[in-house]
Order: C-alpha cells, then structure tokens, then sequence
C-alpha cells in the first residue's frame, strides 16, 4: 500500500470496502434472518402459552358459572319446597284465626284421642299437655271450635307428602294433630294416650316470641323417620291475643333427594352442612365431606382451609373458592339455605374443569411448526438471491471505482494538502479547488470553518472562564444555603419529650423555602417553615434575611405566651428598604413542651396537618390566614393556639408539595398529601419514614415531569406529658 499510487490506493480502498460492506450486509442479514427465527419460534411459543392459559381460564370460568347456576338453580328449589310450607302454616295461622274470631259461623265438632283402631292411616287426634286438662269439661267448649280446624290439617298433610304431621295447640293445653302415628301416641302398658306438652316446645316457643312464621332448627324425628324440620306460626283469638300456634312438621327427605340429585360432570356433587359445622346430606360415603352419621363429625375440626371454608358457610355466607379437598383441588361454591339454618355446597374438581386443553396444545404446536417451515423455506430463498446479487456486484465494482478515483483523487491531494496546514494551525490557509462538484464546495466550507474557529477560539476562553466562574459560586451558595438549615437528625437526641425531622429539595441550584427550629430555653420550641415569592438566587438572599430577622427577635422575645408581636416586628423590619417587592408565607409556632401547648401564626401560609393519636389520622388544621411577611408594614397579625397530647403529630409543608405538577399538568393537591399521610399509618413510622412516603408519593405522581418550585416539609411529633386546662 505505500508503494502505490493514490489512485491504486484509492481503487483498492473502494474494492476492500465493497467487499467488506457486502460481506458485513451478509452477515448481519444471516443474523437477522436466524434473530427473526428464534423470536418467531419464541413469539410462537408464547402466543401459545397465552392461548393455553386464557382457554384454561375460559374453561375454569365456564365451569365455575356452571358451578354457580347449579348452586343457584338447587338452592332455589330446596327453598321453594320451605317456601310451600311456611305458606300452608300461614294459610292454617289464618283459618284458625278466622274460627276462633268468628264462633257464631262455626258449630262444635268432636274430635277424638288417639286410638290403636288408627293406625297407619290419616286422622285427626286430640291431645292433652296435662291430666287435669283431659277432665275439665271447660274445656270441651274450646276443643269442639278448635276442632273445625281438623279439615284443613287433613288437606295440608294429603298434599304435601313430605309433611309428617300438621298440628295446632292451643295455650289452654290442648293439641290437635293430624297424621298416620296414632298407635306411637298410646301408653301400651296403661292403653291411654300419652300426654304432649306441646307449649314448651321449640316451636312453639319461637313462633309465639317471633308472632309469625318461624323455622325450627334440624332434629331427629322422635318416629325414626330421619332428620326433619317443623314450621310454626301464632294464630289469635276474639280478644286479638295469641291464641295458640300452628305447625307442620317435615321430614327432609326431598332435600336430601335434592342434594344427591345434584350432579356436574364426573366429580360433581353436592352436600349440606348445618350451624355446626356437620355434613347432614351428601352422597359421599368416605372422605372429608362425607355424611355425619354419629352427628359428632365437625368440619370446624378439619384441617384449613376446609374448617376456614365450612365456618363460613356456617356463617351463611355466599362464595366460590378453589380448595383442595381429600388431596385433590377442587371447585367450591355455596349459599345459605336460610329456613333450614344450614349451608349448601356443589364440589367439582379442578382437573375436571381444564379437560380438553391438551388439543389446544397439540393445535397451537402444529401450527407453529407449520409456521416455522414456511420461515425456513423463506430465508433460504432469500439467501440464494442474496448470493447471486453480491457476485454480480463483486464483478462490476472494478470498472465503476477505477473511473471515480480517478476523477477525484487530484482534488483530494489539494484538499488534503490544505487540511494539514490549517490543522497544523495556520488559520489564514484558503484553498482554491475548483471542481464543480462536493469537493469544491469542501473546501468553500474548509474556508468558513477556518473563519468560524478563529472567532471561536476568541471568544472560547472568555465563555468558559465565566461559565466556571458562575458554576463555582452557584456550588457556594448552594452549601451556603444548606449550612444555614438544620441537618443533624435527631437535632436534639437528648429530649425524649418531642423529635423533629425536615428536609427541603430546591427547584434550583438555591431556593426561596426554608424550616428552621430550636430550643429558646429548656421548654419552649420555636419551629418555621417558610416560602419566599421568587426562585434561585434572589429568593435564597431574601430567605436568608427572613430567618435571621425572625430567629434573632424570637430569641430577644424568649418564651413570650402570645407570638402574633414576633411575627409582627419581623413583617415590619422585611418592608425596610425591599424595593424588590419580595414577600414571604410563613407558618410560626412555639411548642410549651411539659404542657403541649402550641402557639402559632399562620402568615399566608399553606394550611398544615394535625395527626391525633386517639384518632388516628390526619386532619387540616383550620387556621386563620393572616396577610403575607413583607408585603405591607405596621400589620397585626392574630395567633391561634391548640393542645398536643402524647402522640400527637404535625406536618408542616410549602405550597412546593401541592402544587407539584405531572406530565398532564395535574396538581398534586392537599386530597392527595392528606391521603399519602394517613395511609403511611403514622404510628408505626418514624418522622423520616414519614416524610418518605410522603417524597414517594409526590415522585409516583410527578413522575418525569420537571420540578416547578422548591419543595419542603417539616414532621413534629410531641411525646411530653400534655396537660390540657380543658381536662385540669
């Protein structure tokens, strides 16, 4: 290459080039082309993966409102079947009622005792709840006008099947009874009729108390026919007093037909459990859910979360949850049956639910082998063409470089001849190319640029002696400014009766906020928090004259009860000579820390949040909004003052938080710091940590946007005694 003549050069140069272009083309296509391979296959793959999770959550959810409309569907038909019942009890409630308030329109009737000659068959009994009631003949009156009744107890137990018995009795202590038990009612030793004391049953007690329908809770029916429910209600007599109660006693026969009948693919079923927790129907004879035959099975008792799931089905609540029951994961959902008092579930196991997702697998897997073959074939196409294009231009490129280097290479010379001596520093070199084409109008620019730089290069180094002048005293008045405030945190690490954390975040290299706090004597606390009109120098000169003049009278002032005069000389001695037109918001207290008593004055300033410990949360202090520091002299200014307890806290801000702005142009606003406040749950956090969260959630809203205004808070938190004149 040093041998040879620029134009060899040159031409080489172009072929080197040509060949190194084609060939670095070629691979970074061979690359892309096996890159776009193995997204397509990964894409492939995640779509189905996607596909496979949405059909199974598809499935799942089909499943699952399977689940729910059998849930409701049963529910709705084992409730119907209490709702016949409590409409025949009302309907006897209202005949009975009918009689005994109406007597002239209904002639005495006899009914008798339960006799052996009745059984197995339907009839009507009289039964007596003492033996001295079985002989008063005061009674019969009472018994033949209750006994027109005996009509309707017939009909209501020939239509409905699952009614045992339909009864009424009266609180003078007889009972009329209608079903097929007559011979279970008769003392075989003695031949008489047992005695039934029926006004201190459940039922009746309840229906009385209620005065209105009412359902028993389940019990064992004392003629062995299972478990079995009674619905009872009050009826009245002429003097619109409770007469008696009606009833009807049902075995559950249908609902457990009802329950076992309830089926949902292969592993579906349904099951009852009661108040206590115990699976009175299901069709599982094994297992967690199995039916309770001793009645002492508890689910309460099982392993979580299936004891969790069954106390709150006891509770009568509705839902549906994936639970694993008897090792397998299993689909459950319930509802309260509310006349029984019980809870009723339908179970179906998970595994059930996602069938047929393995075809979707094998689909979206062929479908994407497809896909990639296609591929395949595409890039080796495009590979083959790709080879046949680069050939031809490998052999054309010779002839096309050999006449361009030598149509520039001359002006090249000169060009670069020029270049070397200007680069060499001699600025005031004009090269005099003329070719007509972009070399010429190189080396016009070549011209311009030496120009241009002789100019800069002038002004350079004063430009830059400035910039590094400003930028080291910005960096001064910046350490300045945060010097001046306080940083040490706990500032007082010796006093366990309050603590205090701040912190200030400037828009600019310095800023016009500023807190400040400390000690007059051993019990007052003097703390502030301030804005300053303006931003960056000015407002950071004006906010060092604010906190000197304010400090320095709240010393000479010391632990004067009324602080409205301090703010009051500072306001004044700020409107001498402030020809700027400056003007400061400010928000001044003073904290008696063995009382708890805070003395402040709201000068123009954002409002702060008080946190009571017996509360629990933040609140905004309602204040009163006193004229601006330096905006007009010879001002009074009002103070306010309040009491902390223990525990108390407040928050002290500048209008720098609320009205920080986001990309939308949205403020932060005092809704949002109120609730970033109370959801940080201020018992638990230090102040720092409190400010934290308060930082976080201006920067979660803020986000990219760029800062406006400068940015401060202050957290005081008193833990003296506290001693309210209100409680002394």
């Amino acid at each position: 290459m040093p041998k040879m003549g620029i134009q060899r050069q040159t031409l080489l140069l172009i072929l080197l080039c040509s060949f190194a272009t084609l060939v670095t083309v070629g691979g970074v296509f061979l690359y892309g082309m096996n890159s776009i391979r193995i997204s397509s296959e990964n894409i492939g793959k995640d779509i189905g993966e996607a596909a496979i999770a949405s059909s199974s959550e598809a499935l799942k959810r089909d499943k699952q409102d399977d689940l729910r409309r059998l849930l409701m569907g049963s529910s709705a038909e084992i409730e119907s079947v209490f709702d016949n019942l409590a409409m025949g009890v009302n309907m006897l409630a209202n005949e009975m009622t009918t009689i005994l308030q109406n007597p002239e329109n209904y002639a005495g009737r006899r009914v008798e005792e339960p006799s052996a000659a009745n059984a197995g068959r339907l009839a009507p009994q009289l039964q007596f709840a003492t033996e001295g009631a079985r002989y008063d003949q005061s009674l019969r009156r009472d018994i033949n006008l209750a006994a027109n009744i005996q009509d309707w107890l017939m009909r209501m137990r020939q239509d409905n099947e699952l009614v045992a018995g339909a009864y009424i009795t009266s609180k003078l202590g007889f009972s009329i009874t209608v079903d097929d038990r007559s011979e279970k009612k008769i003392d075989q030793a003695t031949g008489l009729p047992f005695l039934a004391e029926h006004r201190t049953r459940p039922w009746y007690q309840k229906a009385v108390a209620e005065k209105k329908a009412v359902f028993t809770d389940i019990y064992e029916d004392r003629y062995g026919d299972g478990l079995a429910i009674t619905c009872a209600a009050p009826y009245y007599g002429l003097d619109g007093e409770i007469a008696g109660v009606v009833g009807e006693g049902m075995v559950l026969k249908r609902v457990n037909s009802i329950v076992l009948n309830t089926k949902l693919g292969e592993t579906g079923f349904g099951f009852v459990i009661d108040k206590a927790g115990r699976v009175i129907f299901s069709p599982k004879d094994s297992g967690s859910l199995r039916q309770s035959d001793d009645g002492k099975q508890s689910l309460f008792a099982a392993e979580e979360p299936i004891a969790q799931v069954a106390r709150q089905m006891a509770a009568g609540e509705t839902g549906l949850t994936e639970i694993v029951i008897d090792g397998a994961p299993c689909y459950l959902a319930y509802t309260p049956l509310k006349a029984m008092g019980c809870s009723y579930g339908i179970v179906i196991e998970v595994a059930e639910a996602t069938q047929g997702i393995q075809e979707d697998v094998q689909v979206i897997a062929k479908s994407t082998d497809t896909f990639l073959g296609t591929l395949d074939d595409s890039i080796r196409s495009t590979l083959l063409a790709m080879l046949i294009i680069t050939l031809v231009i490998l052999a054309v490129i010779p002839f096309i470089s050999s006449r361009v280097a030598k149509s520039f290479v001359h002006p090249i010379h000169l060009l670069s001849a020029g270049v070397r001596e200007i680069a060499g520093g001699n600025l005031d070199k004009k090269l005099d190319i003329k070719t007509g084409n972009e070399i010429e109008h190189l080396a016009v620019c070549f011209n311009a640029m030496t120009d241009e730089l002789k100019t800069q290069m002038a002004n350079l180094t004063k430009v830059t002696a400035d910039k590094e002048r400003i930028a080291t005293e910005l960096s001064v008045a910046t350490s300045i400014q945060e010097s001046m405030l306080p940083r040490e945190f706990p500032p007082f690490p010796g006093r366990q009766d309050f603590d205090i954390y701040a912190s200030m975040r400037a828009a600019k290299e310095v800023g016009g906020d500023f807190y400040d706090f400390y000690l007059l004597d051993e019990n007052h606390l003097m703390i502030t928090i301030a804005d300053v009109s303006g931003k960056g120098v000015p407002a950071a000169l004006f906010m060092v004259i604010a906190k000197t003049i304010l400090k320095n009278f709240a010393l000479t002032m010391g632990g004067a009860d009324d602080i409205a005069p301090l703010v009051a000389c500072t306001n004044d001695q700020l409107c001498q000579s402030n020809d700027a037109m400056m003007f400061v918001t400010a928000f001044v207290g003073m904290l008696e820390l063995d009382t708890g008593r805070f003395a402040y004055v709201n000068a123009g300033h954002n409002p702060p949040l008080l946190y009571r410990k017996n509360e629990a949360r933040f609140s905004y202090l309602q204040v009163k909004r006193n004229f601006v520091l330096g905006g007009m002299d010879e001002l009074t200014f009002k103070g306010q003052e309040l009491w902390l307890a223990p525990g108390d806290r407040l928050f002290l801000y500048t209008d720098g938080v609320t009205e920080a702005l986001n990309e939308a142009k949205e403020l932060y606003g005092e809704e949002r710091l109120q609730t970033a406040l109370n959801e940080a749950g201020a018992e638990n956090l230090t102040l720092r940590e409190l400010v934290e969260r308060v930082q976080n959630s201006l920067a979660a809203h803020v986000k990219t946007a760029e800062q406006s205004d400068d940015i401060t808070m202050l957290a005081l938190v008193y833990n003296g005694k506290g001693t309210d004149p209100k409680e002394a």
